[in-house]
């Protein structure tokens, strides 16, 4: 028995020692869809700050206790928000992850580069109309920021292609990336979860493509947070940025006893204690990490930034005995999969010490996941992809709110394509497919433009009174500009 255990012991260190030899290595169709993009001017790299973006999968708009939760405490991100600047009108680019995480990545609105609903296996991609794996050849944060200088990692859930039967994807190194280390929805040296979803990490253990091993699902934040904190300690002679995708907060949760046992008595039910709970571990590694990098001398000089890919489940066995889901929108309308505001609105925290006024709440300014992109560049002293819509957000660093800003353009499924995405369980959450927010007007339609409605944001946050019918000037206007934008949408070909 011990000798057998020796042997597990040994084997699984082989197999960190393999992925960490592996985390900068392309795989061969990674390294030929990746051509090096030209180096961008850049300030000095003492101006320029080192980055990390932190991702969290599947949190509600109101998860943190500074955004409203009252069954828990999250003082380490409540921390961070005071000590910088929180925007609670910032937007998803779309209200489920694969698309979601497209349009942060890449400063475009994700249906224009093929993504409208979660990355799935081959048949269900062709169905929706949408691509397999993101083009590399995008222009991305990665590839922007490593064309300016930067270090670059990814750690944690990538969900931008290859997972399920999709084997051939490009690695992470292919987008820009020295290093990553992610899990079964992406390729490369990855750990499988091995006590939930086990069939995906099956599925992905089969699709070869790098080296991986497997732990539990309670231990992967950690593990993440270590692979960052390596990374870091790496490249502190120049500036990094590295990504930080979280999969924890995504159901199914798996907190520890030691958090279980924190939230005893304060959730609706069994499932919600184990959400809350999550919650509390998450918050808990980062403040940890947080720490570390201020041991580090690394915290000073360094933009941390927090926000949540899509709102949280709304899966259908949660809504048993007229329950609501884990997760808290408080009056917003809509969860995951929605494009009403719970879908998709989001808690935006931004920290750089002697850069960003601290203890600024912004309520006022809109922003949206394209924005990271033209002020990264910004701050890097980088080029941004071309086309991007996005804007520069760092004039808010001073605590001033923004005026106006271009609109805003939203598409949960592709228009024309055989297979619509399905939307939250509940009837009042299923929103139109189609969305643009300008001002303080929101429109939703369906591609045919039959069904449509219109919400004032301003007075009505929880989108509860329809106005289409009463202001058919505002509604005309924004429905010609949504089809417009539609109609530049198409299904994607099957990608080689």
């Amino acid at each position: 028995m011990k000798a057998r255990r020796n042997r597990s012991i040994l084997g699984r260190a082989a197999l960190l020692a393999a992925c960490a030899l592996a985390t900068s290595s392309l795989s061969p169709a990674s390294a030929q869809q990746a051509p090096p993009a030209a180096p961008a001017p850049a300030p000095s790299a003492d101006t320029r700050p080192n980055i990390l973006f932190v991702l969290i999968d599947d949190m509600g708009f109101a998860d943190l206790s500074i955004m409203g939760n009252r069954k828990i405490e999250t003082p380490n991100l409540d921390r961070l928000a005071n000590q910088g600047l929180l925007l609670t009108r910032f937007y998803d680019a779309a209200p489920i992850c694969s698309p979601s995480r497209a349009g942060l990545f890449t400063g475009r609105f994700p249906a224009e580069v093929g993504f409208v609903t979660f990355i799935n296996d081959r048949a269900a991609n062709k169905a929706m109309g949408q691509a397999n794996w993101l083009d590399p050849r995008v222009t991305n944060l990665a590839s922007m920021l490593h064309a300016s200088g930067y270090a670059t990692g990814h750690f944690g859930k990538w969900h931008m292609g290859g997972g399920r039967d999709v084997g051939d994807a490009p690695w992470p190194t292919a987008y820009g990336f020295d290093e990553s280390f992610t899990t079964f929805e992406g390729l490369g040296p990855r750990v499988l979860v091995s006590d939930e979803e086990r069939g995906l990490a099956d599925q992905s253990a089969r699709l070869g493509q790098g080296p991986f091993f497997y732990e539990r699902k309670s231990n992967l934040t950690q593990l993440y947070a270590e692979k960052t904190l390596e990374f870091v300690s790496k490249h502190r002679d120049g500036p990094w940025f590295a990504q930080l995708w979280l999969n924890d907060v995504h159901d199914p949760w798996a907190p520890d006893d030691n958090s279980l046992h924190e939230v005893a008595g304060k959730g609706a039910n069994a499932d919600d204690e184990r959400y809350l709970a999550t919650i509390r571990k998450m918050d808990r590694t980062l403040g940890n990490l947080f720490d570390r990098l201020q041991d580090m001398g690394e915290a000073e000089n360094t933009l941390i930034i927090v926000t949540s890919d899509n709102g949280p489940s709304a899966l259908q066995r949660y809504y048993k005995d007229g329950a609501t889901p884990p997760g808290s929108v408080l009056a917003l309308r809509g969860r995951k999969g929605s494009l009403y505001e719970g879908g998709m609105r989001q808690p935006l925290i931004l920290r750089w010490p002697g850069h960003i006024k601290p203890g600024v709440r912004d309520e006022t300014s809109v922003a949206q996941a394209v924005d990271l992109m033209p002020t990264l560049a910004h701050l890097a002293g980088a080029t941004p992809g071309e086309g991007t819509p996005g804007i520069d957000l760092s004039p808010l660093f001073e605590g001033d709110a923004l005026v106006n800003r271009p609109a805003l353009f939203w598409s949960f499924g592709m228009p024309g394509a055989e297979k619509q995405p399905r939307g939250p369980f509940a009837p009042h959450d299923v929103a139109p497919p189609l969305a643009v927010r300008d001002g303080k007007w929101k429109l939703l339609a369906t591609p045919d433009g039959k069904t449509v409605q219109l919400y004032d944001l301003e007075a009505d946050p929880g989108e509860t009174k329809d106005l289409a019918a009463r202001t058919p000037s505002v509604r005309d206007k924004l429905l010609k500009r949504l089809l417009a934008w539609s109609a530049t949408l198409g299904a994607q070909k099957p990608q080689q």
